[in-house]
């Protein structure tokens, strides 16, 4: 996919994302837990896949629950317009509107 293009940390962040939704489909999460041991060695770190993305991210506790809400938010206005609630869209927002930097043209290292 185009938007992971010389961006592999953007898939993890938006598969975080997912995840917390409960979203992330299970071969998808089973391929992340599997890539621990290596993510381990690339961020010199140690925890689970979704650990990591939150100490590189420099996530607070609170942005779990604050995430969770705003998914919430979001299915109820496209219930309320009639529309379906597609996760992935959801996700290129909240990572488009929070986290600008990710989806730049810069290589993300």
């Amino acid at each position: 996919m185009e938007r992971y293009e010389n961006n592999p940390f953007l898939r993890l962040v938006d598969s975080y994302l997912l995840d917390l939704i409960g979203e992330l489909g299970p071969e998808q999460l089973a391929a992340l837990s599997q890539l621990e041991p290596k993510l381990q060695r690339t961020f010199k770190t140690s925890g689970s896949w979704q650990e990591m993305i939150e100490h590189q991210m420099d996530f607070m506790p609170s942005v779990r629950d604050k995430v969770r809400a705003f998914w919430a938010g979001y299915q109820k206005a496209a219930s309320d317009q009639g529309l379906p609630a597609v996760p992935d869209d959801f996700v290129i927002s909240f990572v488009n509107q929070n986290f600008p930097h990710l989806v730049s043209d810069q290589e993300i290292h």
